[in-house]
């Protein structure tokens, strides 16, 4: 048995999550393997006593939500709300949650988005791939 860096596996991730976003198109693959990678490298960051892309997005949103003078909203609500997307495809808990109605290329883009958020503050390396990725979608 051996040690692995679990930032190593999160790269393994990020990067299979890029090809099969661009060269496969299996948006749903994507979507998993980069909510896997976003997952790991924004706990790490959480332990380390940082704020990951999801933790930003969501003080982003509750400023917005405050200036608009709309009901506040618990930081535990928007955080169901962030994960639907990411629950609804993992989990399938009776007969009526057998499919799902999402878009999928956004919500893979999204998930990869954040996932390369939470890469660059970790400074981790810009592989080739992910240099790839950068570069076609640099208008977005």
């Amino acid at each position: 048995m051996s040690k692995t860096d679990k930032l190593e596996i999160a790269d393994q991730m990020l990067e299979s999550a890029i090809e099969e976003y661009i060269d496969k198109e299996r948006y749903f693959s994507a979507f998993n393997l980069a909510g896997v990678a976003e997952e790991i490298y924004g706990k790490f960051i959480r332990v380390n006593g940082g704020k990951d892309a999801q933790a930003s997005t969501i003080e982003a949103v509750e400023r917005i939500n405050k200036i608009r003078g709309w009901i506040p909203i618990p930081v535990k609500e928007w955080k169901k709300i962030a994960n639907r997307p990411k629950n609804s495809v993992k989990h399938l808990d009776n007969k009526e949650d057998r499919f799902i109605d999402i878009e999928i290329k956004v919500e893979a883009c999204l998930m990869l988005g954040e996932a390369l958020s939470n890469h660059a503050t970790l400074d981790r390396k810009v592989t080739p791939v992910i240099q790839r990725f950068y570069e076609l979608n640099k208008d977005w």
